[in-house]
């Protein structure tokens, strides 16, 4: 034990600060992690697994670090975790490939499944029984404001979509803690609860009725694979409203946490609960209910209101459950090293069942559904226990509440059933990629056949993102934005290729269509500065100044500044890679889609449906074979802004002419030969309108259609574009 309560407190208090010194940095990794999967194209998998390693670890070690500090002391795995997780990150300087950062989650979960059960112990040691929940509740306040600062600090990090201010981040913060560990904790404190041994109580567990631990650790395990899939999948989601703005993404990511940290600090430790589990269970219902109901949320206040509901069930919930925990046994190293290690499986197995949900259903909705289901029904057997009265068998109780939690966990599966696949020969997959859902649509003679195409072509639309997309330094367009003003970089056949073709587009359109527009764009949410920082590119911005020499594959930027962006040619070459792909594999027919950009294939008719820029409901429907179909709009990306008493959109399609928003109309789809054509063409005719579009299809693509919807929302189509239905 510790001398007098002054010191006790110092060292609860130290504990703290290193805590949530360590929850900041790894905050930071932890939201910019799925950002920076989805920009080098790794895959929804990936991105779950790459996320579960570090809690796979933690899952590892926490019970065992627990039991060290019951018997040795907490000082020594403190300070050793946190100096692991100064120099571990290190390693990212030296194994720069994006599959290294997978290893170093993996490595990062030993300090935190070091750090945070032996710190939560130190704290329930040292806590008088009245200071419990009030101890807890801090350092829960604590640690959720680092989670909320943490992605806030990410996104800021992340901004020019590097990974290395991340990197650096991270250590400093480990060192801070590690200072902190070394100076304040003691070198000889054991996480023994001192009260229950001045008490006469030696056994390492209170008695199991008196707490329900048992219900206590399943309920946590479903609480936190909710809240693993919640961080793994939610900066996805909300990408589709925000547009891969790092900074918003994280500010909306972050608002549970805010909730939690604002409401813990003000109320923990106010309020004594007579039936602790009924609490802790209530306030873990409340989280997951608010989760199902985000799976369906299209409204961006919507997220914010249901993630304060998420955050003001952490604040009922968490002070309560760790109360709960620390009055089950004098060995609380032990206890709360059960406790971190069934949080840490749910860690694992949230975002890892939560990316197979997500390629089964090809859509993200059913992953927050189901997981706020789960999470409602383990938590029933902790309601069930202290509901049910003293007087019946505790027994009875675990009972009715593994009914319950099956009857719901029953329903789930029932009111989620996958689309029927094989039904004429018709197989449906998905996955994330492209900053968005993809969906296969596939007519094969059997589920093998279309299973293996499917699994080839997610491997080429991963392969050709991280080439493309200049966000990925790693990749052909990223090597050449980043030599730029120097000696050029070689890059592979296909993006030289398609460069090539992006180049020729620009010629044939007299520059309406330029790649070299990334001087701009590549400079997230460049649409909402001002438009005089856009002016001063002006002169970076021009295809005819690409140099490409065909014997090297090398490509050069002469001057300093400028980049290539392909974001307006390169999803419909993904797309008709895949197409390729699934041909050459046993495919007959099918759809390959992203984004709302398709194409159709296959001796058969295909209906797609058009949807209005400025209305919830579809222009009508068209029916192709054999062509991509595209669109391009100013309600993909944008800001409103007041001009002269009206409102008026700035968006993220520049008219390089005027260094403005393009503005000859709101909305265009083309239909085209292929899917990058469709692509590329979609671009220019929204910033040509139909007046200069409609003779440039003529000039130069006659096998393409297209059809405008003008900003008084009329609407009006080239002649052989599809009849509406």
């Amino acid at each position: 034990m510790t001398g007098n309560v002054g010191s006790r407190r110092l060292i609860i208090f130290s504990i703290m600060g290193g805590g949530f010194a360590t929850t900041l940095g790894l905050g930071a990794l932890s939201f910019v992690l799925p950002l920076f999967g989805l920009d080098t194209s790794l895959g929804d998998i990936w991105i779950g697994s790459a996320f579960s390693a570090y809690f796979l670890a933690r899952l590892i070690l926490a019970p065992l670090a627990g039991m060290w500090a019951d018997r040795f002391g907490a000082k020594h795995v403190l300070v050793g975790a946190a100096l692991s997780g100064v120099f571990l990150p290190l390693t990212h300087f030296l194994f720069t490939g994006p599959q290294w950062l997978f290893f170093i989650q993996f490595l990062l979960g030993i300090s935190g499944g070091l750090i945070r059960p032996v710190s939560m112990a130190v704290i329930g040691s040292l806590g008088e029984k009245s200071s419990k929940a009030r101890n807890f509740g801090l350092h829960a306040a604590l640690m959720n404001a680092a989670f909320f600062l943490g992605p806030v600090l990410g996104g800021v990090l992340y901004f020019n979509r590097s990974f290395v201010p991340v990197v650096i981040f991270l250590c400093l913060t480990m060192a801070v803690a590690a200072g902190l560990f070394y100076a304040l904790v003691p070198g000889g404190l054991l996480t023994l609860a001192h009260h229950e041994i001045e008490q006469g109580r030696h056994d390492s567990f209170a008695r199991p009725e008196k707490t329900g631990l048992f219900e206590l650790l399943l309920a946590i395990g479903g609480r936190t694979a909710g809240i693993g899939a919640l961080l793994t999948f939610l900066p996805i989601l909300l990408a589709r409203h925000f547009y891969e703005n790092p900074l918003a993404v994280g500010l909306v990511t972050s608002v549970p946490s805010l909730v939690a940290c604002v409401g813990l600090a003000l109320f923990s430790g106010r309020m004594a609960w007579r039936n602790k589990g009924l609490v802790a269970g209530i306030g873990m219902i409340l989280s997951s209910l608010c989760m199902f109901f985000m799976g369906n949320c299209s409204e961006v206040w919507l997220f914010v209101l249901l993630g304060a509901g998420v955050g003001f069930g952490r604040v009922v919930s968490v002070p309560v459950s760790m109360e709960l925990a620390s009055l089950s046994g004098v060995a609380q190293g032990r206890v709360f090293g059960l406790a971190n290690g069934t949080a840490s499986a749910g860690f694992v197995l949230g975002p890892l069942v939560g990316g197979v949900v997500a390629a089964a259903y090809a859509d993200l909705g059913p992953v927050f559904q189901l997981f706020g289901l789960a999470g409602i029904a383990l938590c029933l057997p902790l309601v069930a226990v202290a509901l049910i009265p003293r007087v019946y068998p505790r027994g009875m109780g675990l009972v009715v509440g593994i009914f319950l939690m099956a009857g719901v966990l029953g329903f789930g599966i029932w009111a989620h059933p996958r689309a029927e696949n094989g039904k004429n020969n018709i197989y449906t997959y998905g996955g994330a990629a492209m900053g968005t859902m993809f969906h296969l649509t596939l007519e094969a003679p059997n589920k093998d056949v279309a299973d293996t195409a499917a699994r080839k072509a997610r491997k080429t639309i991963a392969a050709l993102q991280r080439d493309f997309d200049f966000r990925n330094r790693y990749g052909s367009i990223g090597r050449v934005n980043l030599h730029a003003g120097g000696r050029g970089a070689r890059i592979s056949e296909r993006a030289f290729a398609l460069l090539g073709r992006a180049l020729d587009m620009g010629g044939k359109t007299d520059g309406l269509f330029d790649v070299t527009v990334g001087a701009v764009t590549v400079t997230p949410l460049y649409f909402a500065r001002s438009e005089r920082v856009a002016e001063t590119k002006r002169n970076l911005i021009d295809y005819r100044l690409v140099r490409m020499d065909p014997k090297t594959l090398n490509v050069t930027l002469p001057k300093l500044g400028m980049a290539i962006d392909l974001g307006g040619i390169a999803k419909g070459a993904v797309i008709d890679g895949a197409v390729a792909v699934l041909r050459k594999s046993g495919i007959t027919a099918g759809i390959v889609e992203a984004g709302g950009d398709f194409y159709c294939f296959g001796d058969r008719l295909w209906t797609v449906g058009i949807r209005h820029p400025r209305e919830e409901r579809l222009l009508g429907n068209i029916r192709v074979r054999e062509k991509g179909v595209c669109g391009s709009g100013d309600y993909y990306q944008y800001v409103v802004e007041v001009q002269n008493g009206h409102e008026a959109r700035r968006h993220h399609i520049l008219d390089i002419a005027t260094m403005h928003s393009a503005n000859r109309s709101v909305g265009v789809t083309v239909v085209a030969e292929n899917a990058e054509r469709a692509d590329a063409l979609a671009t220019t005719m929204l910033i040509a309108g139909p007046g200069q579009g409609g003779g440039l299809l003529k000039k130069f693509f006659p096998g393409a259609s297209a059809l405008w919807v003008l900003p008084d929302l009329s609407v009006q189509a080239s002649e052989n574009f599809p009849a509406l239905e």
